[in-house]
């Protein structure tokens, strides 16, 4: 079922463009059986955001390979990563959970494929970042795979991966659209960035609905 709201009903603010805040690199995130690892590469990038340019890229995975790896000439431990997420078993692998970086439940995400119903992610009680379920709906059923919306607080946001390589996240503010994030595949198609106002949006939400846009509901895990 489309979702009951449209971007056709909220005109795009082409005067607001997207200032990130947090800059996020998750490793093996998109169709993935095992772990996938995310890292907050905020602050540690030499070139700022400019749209996902091939140079800065590259910088992001650097980043974040170093943090996983560590860096030994420079005396750099491994880290954490600050969320992972872990899949249900082998036989289940639409359903995710996140864990922070001591092992505590974030959400789980139930990732549907085909067209059976729409994915969901759902918080525990007293959740910091959400009070509610999230739930994705297709916009479009003849894009339902990379044209998804949902409501927080009761706020429309719509993700729009209908434009090329580069996912739109757009925020309904004073009856318009406007961008508050964006994401992309990288590694072959393995890996993602997401580049994030988080004034606007939390991170978590941001980052679980990122996952269930790129993994796509007509895409069967590999």
């Amino acid at each position: 079922m489309p979702h009951p709201f449209h971007p056709d009903d909220f005109p795009l603010n082409e005067d607001i463009y997207l200032e990130p805040t947090k800059i996020f690199y998750v490793k093996g995130g998109i169709h993935f059986k095992g772990d996938a690892h995310i890292y907050e590469v905020t602050g540690k990038t030499r070139k700022p955001f400019d749209d996902f340019s091939s140079s800065f890229q590259k910088e992001v995975a650097k980043v974040a390979q170093r943090m996983a790896e560590g860096d030994e000439d420079k005396g750099q431990q491994p880290e954490s990563p600050k969320y992972t997420i872990t899949s249900s078993g082998s036989m289940m692998r639409t359903l995710k959970t996140m864990v922070d970086e001591k092992g505590e439940k974030v959400c789980d995400l139930n990732m549907t494929f085909v067209s059976f119903d729409n994915s969901v992610v759902r918080f525990p009680s007293g959740s910091k970042h959400s009070r509610h379920p999230i739930e994705m709906y297709p916009v479009d059923d003849k894009l339902a795979d990379k044209h998804e919306a949902f409501i927080k607080n009761s706020i429309p946001y719509f993700w729009d991966l209908t434009q090329g390589q580069i996912g739109y996240l757009n925020k309904c503010l004073n009856q318009k659209r406007c961008e508050i994030g964006q994401c992309t595949s990288y590694n072959m198609g393995k890996d993602l960035i997401l580049a994030l106002n988080g004034e606007e949006l939390d991170e978590v939400v941001a980052l679980s609905t990122c996952l269930i846009l790129l993994n796509g509901r007509n895409a069967m895990d590999h």
